[in-house]
């Protein structure tokens, strides 16, 4: 399973600092461990260290309180709901071979929104929802999906027969944890469970794709 390294990108715009400091913090002592980070309470330790190492530890550790507190009322409501009356989620990239991505901060934040991750082909037809992370211009991407999932494999999952399939199309989201993590998982939710959430990331974020 591949696993994504942190944004310091993210995390430096949210604190207000530039992109000069990521010298600082790649001298620093345990940044590899920093790095590593995928889980929400990784990346909280991640931020509060960030900000010890850059000097703005207050609001570094704002910061992480307010990611966590986001986190924690979905996880909240989300822990009355079964796992019978979860979906199970396929995550494929727009481009070709299409193929279950299989990447740990997805695992993680899917999970956290109240679905079930499905990283293989011998899973993909119990799929109920397929997310598309998409990384070719919107027209074009619109264009091609539908010969990118007409193999047998694709067009027999539950996800594409009930016209469950979803499209990320914003670039900044879904792609690495970071700053943007409760984002990343309030927007799952609302895909995964429309009924429960309602953060109004439909359109800005994603859209759900009318499959023919």
């Amino acid at each position: 399973m591949l696993r994504t390294r942190l944004s310091l990108h993210s995390i430096l715009s949210a604190l207000d600092l530039d992109t000069a400091c990521l010298p600082l913090l790649e001298e620093a002592p345990g940044h590899e461990a920093i790095l590593g980070a995928h889980t929400p309470h990784a990346v909280y330790a991640a931020i509060r260290d960030i900000g010890n190492i850059l000097r703005v530890a207050p609001k570094a550790n704002q910061l992480a309180e307010d990611l966590e507190e986001r986190i924690n009322i979905i996880t909240h409501k989300l822990k009355f709901i079964t796992d019978e009356n979860k979906p199970h989620v396929v995550f494929i990239a727009d481009i070709p071979p299409v193929r279950p991505v299989n990447d740990a901060y997805l695992e993680t934040i899917t999970r956290l929104a109240g679905g079930i991750p499905v990283t293989s082909f011998a899973e993909g037809a119990a799929a109920d929802v397929m997310v598309v992370i998409g990384e070719t211009p919107m027209q074009q991407l619109i264009a091609t999906l539908p010969t990118l999932i007409a193999t047998p494999e694709w067009t027999q999952t539950k996800a594409v027969k009930q016209g469950n399939v979803y499209i990320i199309h914003h670039p900044d989201h879904l792609r690495q944890p970071g700053a943007l993590i409760a984002d990343d998982i309030e927007i799952l939710a609302e895909i995964f469970h429309p009924k429960q959430f309602i953060f109004g990331r439909d359109g800005d974020v994603w859209m759900k794709f009318e499959v023919q």
